[in-house]
Parts: structure tokens; C-alpha cells; sequence
């Protein structure tokens, strides 16, 4: 077995879990979300407080999209997000 050497995720520049691509993170005033298949496009994006609670909610259905997120406060979320295909992933973002 291989070791892997992985960035520490505060110096990451983006987002990545093989579906879709979102930088720059940490991100201030806007996220990048991009679809890594182009066929597919991004129908939803739910951001969650650290808690669970959910904060915001915005329809995309495209490919690739720029999300303001200027009036969350700083911190940690996540982001469920719904391609298309009905694929159905959570990433993690920091909003400075």
C-alpha cells in the first residue's frame, strides 16, 4: 500500500469530490460550483451551519454557476447538492 500525501484542507484552493468542483475555498463574497461532467448540470445547492441547520438554498440548473455567499457569516458549511442525474453529494466549504 501506497502512502498518500494530502494538502491540509486550509491551504486548498478548491473544493473537489470528483463530481463537482467548488473554489475558491475559503471562499468571502462568492463559491464557483462547477459540474465535472458537462453533460450534467447542478439543480440545487443547500448550504447547512456546521449544526445541521440549513442557511441557504439556491436553484443553479446549470453546469457551472457563481453562488453569492457575501451574507453568511464566517465559518464552516456544507453543502448538499443535487446534479441532474439525481446525484446527491455533500461538500465542505469555508466562508471567510
Amino acid at each position: 500500500m501506497k502512502a498518500q500525501i494530502k494538502e491540509p484542507a486550509a491551504f486548498s484552493q478548491k473544493a473537489d469530490d470528483g463530481v463537482l468542483v467548488a473554489y475558491p475555498n475559503p471562499a468571502k463574497d462568492f463559491l464557483i460550483m462547477k459540474a465535472k461532467d458537462q453533460n450534467l448540470k447542478i439543480k440545487n445547492v443547500i448550504f447547512y451551519s456546521i449544526l445541521g441547520t440549513q442557511v441557504a438554498n439556491y436553484s443553479v440548473n446549470m453546469n457551472s454557476g457563481e453562488i453569492n455567499i457575501e451574507k453568511l457569516k464566517p465559518g464552516k458549511y456544507l453543502i448538499r447538492y443535487i446534479l441532474s442525474d439525481n446525484t446527491m453529494k455533500v461538500t465542505q466549504i469555508v466562508k471567510q
